[in-house]
């Protein structure tokens, strides 16, 4: 039987979907074609408004180079005292694209189901800034939060990390880093959606359905890593999530990621070694269903589904 969108998905999506299907395809490793590609078909409101119960605060974190990092900080006014869990987020958009900002209609909504706050990280994007640069920031970010949990009403030990996408391998490599270099307390758990894990990955399984392409993947990782460094030997320690193959000592892990997502098999891959290494581990697969179907069709039963369990993972923290 061969494959198929799901068809509630297939409706809601459709328009966006034509829309970027109609756009010029951009040659591997041109970024700017395609930061404008995502900022015209697929970037949210990065004004959304703020409901009424909730706050967004904005902190800044200082890195080794000076640079500051700025913090969105998603809560319940009811949390605004005790110590309460908290989950440290990770916008996606390739590694070179998006802004913490253009997710704040989700971490509203993932707030406002969970009750769990949330603080996103405006990590700077690469080619302009590649590998270690994007992941010391979100470094940096965790460690002010845990600096300064007490005041923000954040209890140390009940933090998470997660990440969409590009911003899922950077929650994956912020996880390994913190267990090397021995955050204490450790992070409670890491959820990590339709997650860039591995550099290697450069073929479609998905018979044309796969909404990130090879050559997006193929664009992502050389804009962070390097063109000249992609799928080789040279990759860098804590880069790619899926070459540092010992999962022993890292927190329990939450994964979704959808079947026709060309990033399902890299997915399953780490999985495995989860189990292998005894890690409680959750995962979902969404039959019918592309890279960042959440985005695209956020209020498509099958989307509304994901986000229920996502944001039930939070609220174990």
């Amino acid at each position: 039987m061969p494959l198929r969108y799901d068809p509630e998905f297939a409706q809601a999506a459709g328009p966006r979907l034509e829309q970027y299907a109609a756009k010029p395809k951009a040659a591997v490793h041109d970024v700017e074609s395609r930061r404008a590609l995502f900022t015209k078909t697929l970037s949210k409101d990065a004004n959304y408004p703020i409901p009424e119960g909730l706050q967004r605060l904005v902190h800044y974190a200082s890195t080794t180079d000076g640079h500051k990092v700025a913090i969105y900080h998603f809560r319940d006014r009811k949390h605004i005292s005790g110590l309460n869990p908290a989950v440290l987020h990770i916008h996606g958009g390739g590694y070179f694209s998006f802004s913490a900002l253009h997710s704040t209609e989700a971490l509203v909504d993932y707030v406002s189901k969970s009750g769990v706050q949330m603080l996103s990280v405006e990590y700077r994007l690469s080619p302009e800034h590649r590998f270690p640069i994007p992941l010391e920031d979100c470094w940096a970010a965790l460690t002010w939060v845990h600096s300064q949990a007490e005041s923000l009403h954040i209890d140390p030990r009940r933090i998470g990390v997660m990440g969409e996408s590009a911003g899922g391998g950077l929650a994956a490599n912020l996880a390994m880093l913190a267990r090397d270099r021995n955050l204490s307390p450790p992070l409670a758990k890491q959820l990590l959606i339709y997650p860039m894990l591995d550099d290697r990955t450069s073929t479609d399984a998905t018979e044309g359905h796969a909404f990130w392409t090879p050559e997006d993947n193929m664009t992502g990782w050389g804009a962070y890593l390097g063109e000249d460094i992609v799928g080789t030997d040279a990759v860098p320690h804590y880069a790619v999530a899926a070459r540092n193959t010992n999962a022993d000592g890292l927190p329990e892990l939450y994964i979704d990621c959808g079947q026709l997502d060309i990033l399902l098999p890299e997915t399953l891959k780490y999985v495995g070694t989860f189990l292998d290494a005894g890690i409680p581990t959750e995962l979902h697969i969404y039959d019918g269903l592309p890279h960042g179907f959440t985005s695209l069709a956020p209020f498509a039963s099958c989307s509304r589904r994901a986000i229920a369990y996502r944001a039930h993972a939070m609220t174990t923290l």
